[in-house]
């Protein structure tokens, strides 16, 4: 057993890298793509913005972490032939990179988009998805090693398969839990959460992208919901905490 956890475990480390699934932008119609210089710049512009206040919810969460974990750090990926997309990754030194490439930039129609989106990305980090995500991977490994070398076959095959399926077991789940975050981090930025789930209506579901995330309409369901309950509170006179 330890054995095959150690392999399990040495496999999963080759393979993997410190991310969160992507947001891929698929769209149902042609987008019409803005010029990236301006596209880069508005990024930056609103991030500033919203870092600060993904930082503030990531520390009111994690105060015992150290405080690079929520340090959050902005990138633009400047490679043109790649398709539109924005994830999160954790760097060397243990922050948080949130990185968006220039075709995703050259996509959104506002700011609110880009706060949105941000704020999702921030979400998986508050979330702590890709510390779960690599528990799952390495569970669903270490199973897959045992069920396939029981029945016989290569345990290191059973390693891969079941180190696949574990990383995709709540992958939806955690999608919806960074867009309801998105929403708490986007209107406390001081932006339209509902205007930037719009993003959503620009994404098909292609049988590879409804693997790892829900289809758009329960995305904006629950993002609609979310919004619900911050109206609710500001009626009220308070501020609805986060949870997702």
């Amino acid at each position: 057993m330890r054995k095959l956890i150690a392999a399990a475990t040495t496999a999963l480390l080759a393979a993997c890298t410190s991310t969160t699934d992507p947001v891929p932008q698929q769209s149902a119609a042609p987008v019409a793509m803005r010029d990236t210089q301006s596209s880069v710049s508005d990024y930056y512009r609103v991030a500033a913005r919203v870092e600060p206040v993904a930082e503030s919810v990531c520390r009111s969460f994690h105060a015992n972490k150290p405080r690079g974990f929520c340090d959050f750090q902005v990138k633009v990926n400047t490679d043109p032939s790649q398709p539109a997309n924005a994830y999160q990754t954790i760097g060397a030194d243990g922050r948080p990179i949130i990185t968006f490439n220039v075709n995703m930039l050259r996509s959104f129609r506002n700011d609110h988009e880009i706060a949105f989106v941000f704020g999702h990305e921030a979400g998986h980090q508050i979330a702590r998805h890709i510390e779960q995500t690599q528990a799952n991977q390495l569970a669903g490994a270490v199973l897959g090693g045992i069920l396939v070398a029981v029945g016989g076959g290569d345990a290191r095959v059973g390693v891969d398969i079941g180190g696949a399926i574990g990383g995709r077991s709540y992958s939806k789940k955690f999608e919806l839990e960074a867009d309801t975050i998105a929403a708490h981090i986007a209107d406390r930025a001081g932006y339209n959460a509902a205007i930037g789930a719009r993003t959503f209506e620009r994404t098909r579901g292609s049988s590879a992208l409804l693997a790892t995330h829900p289809p758009s309409t329960q995305r904006m369901s629950q993002v609609a919901r979310t919004i619900q309950t911050i109206n609710t509170a500001k009626s009220q006179g308070g501020r609805a905490p986060v949870a997702w």
